[in-house]
């Protein structure tokens, strides 16, 4: 295991890994209460806000996991394991949605049942003292959901929520933050441009718990109705982030990019000696990296180096990590590609065995480097010798 993860000391000496170690603590805390509370009230509505502080665990563990995890290279994986916070936030969301659809089927048998959780067996005990757990409930699941929010800076779970679109929660919420703005200005600050979605489902899962509580003795049905109302937010607030992570581990490009990238390579074609680009193909490789691989055709006497280089000079400021192949014209359609030469020195090129192909690596952010081998599900193979270098650009 020491090959894929780092020791716990290196990630408790750094102070976000220590931030998320102390929120994770807090919210298995937070885990354990609302578990006693459930099983003191039996209440569907309390169940759904349990469900919340465990979401709010993994949120905050999907920030060890992206500490923890190598992301260098190994001869299996291409990109070592740069996409285990992608997985991890993705896992998650998933299983915030799936309790949400439990906890909407346990409330629709209930009011189809008419079962309004009548005596002690069923349904929320009864009890003047028993009752106010509503109270505690609400208060430790919001703080949990702070805690996976605010207390860790940095953590794939921030990054999502940011670039991911608004659920229809926030979109309802925004509307009303833009009235309330009007009236009192001085609130944009913490109101807009949208509230943050764990902040939200904090307000929704205090509200549900606390007017189960008042209303229950009344309203038999209303603890049914409260997790209606609480699993509705909670899949609404999740399919977004669902959905962008989603996307990334199907390798897909943001729709925002596909515009720079048509640009990039409408520039590369006009590079001299340049003849075509062909078998492009680019994906995200996780929440800061988009790869890629494309085919360049050359003409004959074009000095392959040097079109690499200019080529590679086009595409780098979008595509942060690319593989290319460069084939000189005479060995297109016969398949036979042409020997490259190892890149000089200022390039830090390596020298290795393969095929004829170039591996770029860009790094434009400041959290660190990902610099991979070639060997993804986009290898070329060929029966018989190539040339192979590998380029790494850094920009800070």
């Amino acid at each position: 295991m020491g090959k894929f993860f780092r020791p716990f000391g290196t990630i408790w000496e750094n102070p976000t890994g220590k931030r998320a170690v102390i929120s994770c603590f807090l919210c298995a805390c937070c885990i354990l209460y609302l578990f006693y509370v459930v099983s003191a009230t039996r209440s569907l509505v309390l169940t759904g806000a349990a469900w919340l502080t465990i979401f709010s665990f993994f949120a905050c563990f999907s920030t060890i996991l992206s500490l923890g995890v190598h992301s260098s290279p190994t001869d299996k994986y291409t990109y070592g394991f740069v996409r285990a916070s992608v997985l991890t936030v993705f896992s998650t969301s998933v299983l915030a949605q799936l309790s949400a659809v439990l906890q909407l089927k346990e409330a629709f048998e209930s009011l189809i049942a008419a079962d309004h959780h009548h005596g002690v067996g069923h349904g929320v005990a009864q009890g003047h003292a028993i009752n106010h757990y509503f109270y505690s409930a609400a208060l430790v699941s919001s703080l949990s959901l702070f805690i996976a929010a605010y207390h860790v800076a940095n953590q794939p779970f921030q990054y999502v929520l940011t670039a991911s679109q608004s659920s229809s929660l926030q979109e309802h919420a925004t509307d009303i933050s833009y009235f309330i703005c009007q009236i009192f200005p001085g609130m944009s600050r913490f109101l807009l441009p949208r509230l943050n979605a764990m902040s939200l489902l904090a307000l929704i899962s205090s509200t549900c718990c606390i007017l189960t509580h008042w209303f229950m003795n009344d309203f038999e049905w209303f603890d049914s109705f409260g997790t209606l109302v609480l699993s509705g937010a909670v899949f609404s607030t999740m399919y977004p982030l669902t959905y962008y992570t989603g996307m990334i581990l199907l390798q897909t490009t943001p729709t925002h990019v596909h515009a720079q990238i048509d640009r990039c390579l409408s520039e590369a074609t006009t590079v001299d000696g340049v003849l075509e680009l062909k078998n492009s193909h680019f994906w995200q490789l996780d929440f800061n990296t988009i790869a890629g691989t494309v085919d360049v055709r050359i003409r004959r006497d074009a000095d392959e180096q040097i079109v690499l280089a200019m080529v590679t000079e086009k595409l780098y400021s979008v595509i942060n990590n690319l593989s290319i192949q460069v084939v000189k014209d005479s060995g297109w359609q016969d398949n036979v590609a042409s020997y490259v030469p190892q890149v000089p020195t200022y390039y830090a090129g390596n020298s290795h065995g393969g095929h004829n192909h170039a591996h770029h690596s860009h790094d434009s952010h400041d959290h660190g480097d990902h610099s991979h081998a070639h060997n993804h599900s986009h290898d070329h193979h060929h029966g018989h010798g190539h040339g192979h270098s590998e380029v790494q650009h850094h920009h800070h």
